[in-house]
């Protein structure tokens, strides 16, 4: 069956940190009298985002306010492993700034590439994401905007990967039936057997090799070309 539109995760899947969690968070704390290790910190960043994400319910992710504070009181519990509480209201509010910005991000080399593809051969391209109405600013700045023809980031549509209500939307904006899609991201739960969870066809990004040999991956977004029965322009 024919590929209409393809969707998109994307921290994790389109772009990434940079230079990394642990020296952006490191960095800007220092200013606060926060000095932390950017390794350590990174790793029980990672821990407790797992964690987190795992457990909590999607409601966290339904609204700007919540998605805030998901977002505090990680970071909050984060910096208390690691050192003493100091300006911290202060400090994560510059924190939560900078991750608005395209500064603090980098795509991901076969992005651009692949993009360019399937916008040539007019398939519809969203991007479904579990954030904040930060997504939009960071897409804009790095000029990714055009060519999606949506963006949906849960906290502004009301809805948070896996449930469904955000997957039916995405496809309501592209005009296609499930069958019609397919949707690509890094998070098994939310990403993959999310979207087969509504009916949409799914891959997941595995660059690290440790996914379940019962999940479809791709090593890269490259994959995607020839999951669509396409060639590189």
């Amino acid at each position: 069956m024919k590929i209409k539109a393809v969707f998109f995760d994307a921290g994790g899947t389109l772009f990434q940190p940079q230079p990394s969690v642990g020296e952006l968070y490191a960095n800007t704390a220092e200013k606060y009298g926060m000095k932390v290790d950017p390794v350590k910190i990174e790793h029980i960043f990672r821990a407790e985002f797992a964690r987190r994400d795992k457990l909590e319910s999607v409601e966290a992710h339904c609204s700007e306010k919540n998605e805030k504070e998901w977002w505090r009181s990680l970071v909050k519990d984060v910096f208390s492993q690691v050192t003493k509480l100091n300006n911290f209201e202060a400090y994560f509010e510059e924190l939560y700034d900078l991750f608005a910005r395209a500064e603090a991000w980098k795509l991901y080399p076969e992005v651009i590439g692949l993009l360019e593809t399937l916008k040539a051969q007019k398939l519809i391209l969203g991007i479904v994401s579990n954030w904040d109405h930060r997504l939009h600013s960071i897409c804009t700045e790095m000029r990714l905007n055009h060519y999606f023809n949506f963006i949906l980031a849960s906290a502004v549509v009301g809805s948070a990967k896996p449930d469904l209500g955000i997957f039916k939307e995405a496809l309501k904006r592209a005009g296609v039936a499930p069958h019609e899609a397919v949707h690509v991201g890094d998070s098994i739960e939310n990403d993959y057997h999310g979207a087969k969870n509504a009916g949409i066809r799914a891959l997941l990004v595995d660059r690290s090799g440790r996914a379940p040999k019962d999940v479809e991956t791709i090593p890269s977004l490259s994959g995607v070309l020839a999951f669509c029965k396409l060639k590189p322009l």
